[in-house]
């Protein structure tokens, strides 16, 4: 990073960028490891995940009265959540809007839909999975929505891999009754109340979020991808450096920032230096994929898996990971398992 960002600063990069990027790429995630470190010592890797059940709640929370403020009192009565021009957007059956909580509930989202059962009261869980439904579809944010079903496959591929998992002897139909019907019914008596009181439509969403899956995002990073290969292959694959931007700006503010970020990160440090960064996020896949095939992964680490997969999907399309408010989720459950699990795979006690 301090290299890159030299050389960076030696083509001409704003200092703004050169210090921005010692800041995002060594202290922040310095400090965020400290945090989770703390944290696997208290309250500890299962009783984080309770705290993430209340949490869910009270981020989901914050949406409905981020709508409620917004249409009783205007777009000034919510400008503290959000950096700049507050807005919902609820015409011709779709709706959305722009909050920084909607980034943390997708890694709660690809968690939760992955792991409900961790939440032991029957109430709060189903009451969990119908808030995180409510505010992904009314979010317009295709990452969120698509967290969704990645964390339910996630848990469904990963169950019977997990500590504990005692295999029932009913039919697969009769599972199915037992577990997936609640759910399923609590999903369409949400999508019913949606359709009935608000103006949401969700074949309209649907549409949306079809569309933007198969143009690749949108029209906006099409051409961002298109120039930042452009970029990348004039650079040779060497990489540009920290703080330099193509012909595409994404950003006025700050030029050199890209929703993009792995495309992004391949050009400013080449094809080596975006390996070196994707190192230690391979090195835990690969650590939990070795606990599941040993079916030795604790019900916690499928919980954080599940939820970093969605949250690492989702910095395909955000900058997430080049945020201190948000690196927490790609921090987390690395330190968690390596705390736990220093050596690679070792005996689970039973």
């Amino acid at each position: 990073t301090v290299i890159y960002t030299a050389i960076g600063y030696l083509n001409d990069a704003p200092p703004e960028a050169a210090a921005q990027m010692l800041v995002i790429y060594i202290l922040s995630p310095l400090l965020w490891m400290l945090v989770a470190a703390g944290l696997m010592r208290a309250p500890g890797p299962q009783r984080l995940v309770d705290w993430f059940a209340v949490l869910t709640v009270f981020a989901c929370a914050s949406v409905a009265l981020y709508f409620y403020l917004y249409f009783r009192y205007g777009a000034d009565a919510v400008s503290f959540f959000f950096k700049g021009q507050a807005n919902i957007n609820l015409q011709g059956g779709f709706a959305g809007a722009i909050m920084h909580v909607y980034g943390s509930l997708i890694f709660l989202a690809g968690g939760f839909f992955s792991s409900p059962e961790l939440i032991r009261s029957r109430l709060l869980r189903m009451a969990v999975l119908a808030m995180i439904f409510v505010c992904a579809v009314t979010s317009g944010r295709s990452a969120l929505i698509l967290a969704i079903p990645v964390g339910w496959v996630l848990g469904r591929l990963l169950a019977s891999r997990t500590v504990g998992f005692q295999r029932s002897l009913r039919s697969p139909l009769t599972r199915l009754v037992k577990v997936g019907l609640p759910m399923a019914v609590g999903m369409v008596a949400v999508v019913i109340l949606l359709q009935t009181y608000t103006s949401v439509r969700l074949d309209v969403i649907y549409d949306s979020f079809a569309d933007k899956l198969s143009s690749g995002g949108g029209s906006s990073r099409v051409g961002m991808a298109g120039s930042l290969f452009q970029g990348i292959l004039d650079n040779g694959g060497i990489g540009a450096g920290h703080g330099k931007g193509v012909s595409f700006v994404s950003s006025a503010e700050y030029p050199w920032r890209y929703e993009l970020v792995w495309l992004a990160t391949i050009y400013r440090v080449g094809l080596l230096g975006a390996a070196v960064y994707a190192f230690p996020f391979l090195v835990y896949i690969l650590r939990v994929l070795r606990l599941a095939a040993a079916r030795q992964l604790p019900p916690h680490h499928k919980f954080l898996f599940s939820a970093f997969v969605a949250a690492f999907i989702a910095s395909n399309t955000n900058p997430y990971i080049e945020a201190f408010a948000f690196q927490w989720m790609y921090t987390i459950p690395l330190v968690a398992l390596f705390v736990e699990y220093p050596a690679g795979v070792e005996r689970v006690p039973a």
